[in-house]
């Protein structure tokens, strides 16, 4: 398979880490052929780590789209601002090229609807890289919750704090505006744990928040923003079994940070990636998890991304990682954030079928202002 990157940025270590691990694993028919980036700089960078790591040579390109007019692809990954997402990936499905989306899948739910009807529409394949739910030790705690070790799920809380103060996210003022995230950390990050919960827990039913922007000015590296994406989050989820969550998510952390998942159930408590507390006081460590229920799964979740894409295309088998629950996790998301717009909670099937978009026309309006 012919892979190029649309997008160099820091993450692309990741994913081409990921490829050297299948290559390591006897998977080595993914070739990196070519990459692209606005910055020629950061492209020949990465095109020189290509070559040191892999062993192959990747044409260099500043324009995605000569580049897939030029380059004889199979598929790309593309790693570029959420606000990018769907044209990128409508253009590369028009060049009969299929597409591996850097979570989240959109800026907005209803690009992702037009994105998975573009890939039907051409008849290619849209696979998600979500790391949350790929790799063995993610797959594991999905599967042994499926498999009722913690009996009836109750409760989920997860606490995801990350201790920007004043500053940026990742480095990246862009995270901060919705004319380019989508929302704040609640979308970037946010989709992480919204398919994490999918995937352990099953479908989400409705959803009441509160959201704030606390820090009105951010700065960092020379630059100055008021940002317009919320950097705090507090929601209430109701899933369709009857489960109850309380999800907390921000960046306007000033000092100590915490976090953590818990999945609380009638027999026992689940901390992904930590152990299974079980009544009685009896503990199981996470690793005992991993070898009951993921023994044959990559461990690095963008290895396990790039094997869905190769096994989707080659074999039309369904990813965990699939365009659509990457669709349902970001409705979650935007439920949240048209709950705190609106003041009322939030059916998650109304954002999906983009009956409740009032919060959404406001992304689009500022992706408008700035385009």
């Amino acid at each position: 398979m012919n892979l190029a990157f649309i997008g160099c940025g820091g993450i692309s270590d990741a994913h081409l880490h990921g490829i050297v691990e299948l290559r390591r694993a006897g998977y080595l028919a993914i070739n990196i052929t070519a990459v692209c980036d606005i910055n020629l700089a950061r492209a020949v960078e990465f095109s020189s780590k290509v070559k040191a790591q892999l062993g192959t040579d990747a044409a260099i390109y500043t324009d995605y789209k000569e580049m897939l007019a030029k380059e004889s692809l199979d598929a790309v990954t593309v790693l570029v601002t959420h606000d990018l997402h769907h044209s990128v990936a409508g253009d590369c499905f028009a060049a009969g090229v299929h597409v591996q989306m850097q979570k989240p899948l959109a800026i907005a739910p209803s690009f992702g609807r037009q994105m998975i009807e573009d890939a039907r529409k051409y008849d290619r394949i849209l696979t998600l890289s979500e790391p949350s739910v790929l790799g063995a030790a993610n797959v594991a705690a999905a599967r042994a919750v499926q498999d009722g070790v913690l009996g009836q799920v109750y409760l989920v809380l997860d606490y995801a704090t990350s201790a920007a103060a004043t500053g940026f996210f990742g480095g990246t003022p862009w995270r901060h505006m919705k004319g380019k995230a989508g929302a704040g950390w609640i979308n970037d990050h946010g989709v992480h744990r919204t398919h994490s919960f999918l995937e352990m827990i099953g479908g989400i039913r409705e959803v009441f928040a509160y959201t704030e922007i606390f820090e009105k000015v951010r700065r960092g590296n020379g630059v100055t923003i008021q940002p317009t994406g919320e950097d705090a989050a507090v929601m209430v989820l109701r899933f369709n079994n009857g489960a109850l969550g309380h999800w907390m998510c921000a960046t306007a952390i000033h000092g100590e940070e915490m976090g953590g998942v818990y999945v609380y159930g009638s027999k026992g408590c689940l901390r992904p990636g930590r152990q299974l507390s079980l009544e009685g006081g009896k503990q199981i460590p996470f690793a005992q998890i991993i070898e009951t229920y993921a023994p044959d799964v990559m461990k690095d979740p963008f290895a396990h991304a790039y094997l869905e894409l190769w096994e989707a295309i080659s074999d039309k088998k369904q990813p965990i990682s699939s365009a659509e629950k990457g669709q349902e996790a970001l409705s979650v998301v935007f439920a949240a954030l048209e709950s705190a717009h609106i003041g009322q909670p939030i059916s998650v099937e109304d954002i999906m079928d983009g009956s409740r978009r009032t919060y959404e026309d406001t992304v689009i309006r500022e992706m408008n202002l700035h385009s």
